[in-house]
């Protein structure tokens, strides 16, 4: 006579779950891979503004520079987060941030080449001195741009 064993069910078996185990560890290691080469800090900071000039208008100081389009290591910069505009009130104040400028044409197929800025702030017979600074989405900083100077006369 044949004997018949009524089989229960407890789950997966102890191979099923190793398996399971190893697939999630395999896909999970796939998502980690690298996809480009790592490139140290100092080679994505955007490159050197040399352009800022200053202008006194009637409102106060327009301040203009162009957009930097590469990083300083070399190649095209897609990651521009904004300018800090900073300024000191004359030769033996140190710079103050007295903006942030932001970027947002990141997405557009045309964008902005020159950005602007007027001081509002700085009274009608003080020096201002101003530089810029502009920054990635994160957060590496250029060196400050050329220094613009504005006196009383000017």
């Amino acid at each position: 006579m044949r004997s018949m064993t009524r089989r229960t069910s407890r789950g997966p078996s102890a191979g099923c779950v190793v398996r399971r185990v190893c697939l999630v560890l395999l896909l999970t290691a796939a998502a980690c891979a690298r996809r480009s080469p790592v490139r140290p800090p100092e080679d994505v900071i955007p490159t050197m503004i040399d352009n800022l000039s200053a202008k006194r208008e009637p409102d106060g100081i327009s301040l203009s520079w162009s957009r930097p389009t590469e990083y300083a290591g070399g190649g095209r910069m897609s990651d521009l987060g904004g300018f800090e505009v900073q300024r000191a009130v004359d030769a033996a104040t140190e710079f103050e941030t007295i903006a942030t400028v932001g970027v947002d044409d990141l997405a557009r197929f045309r964008q902005r080449k020159r950005f602007t800025y007027v001081d509002r702030g700085i009274a009608g017979g003080s020096t201002g001195r101003y530089r810029v600074v502009s920054f990635t989405l994160d957060r590496y900083v250029s060196e400050p741009s050329n220094e613009v100077v504005i006196r009383p006369t000017d």
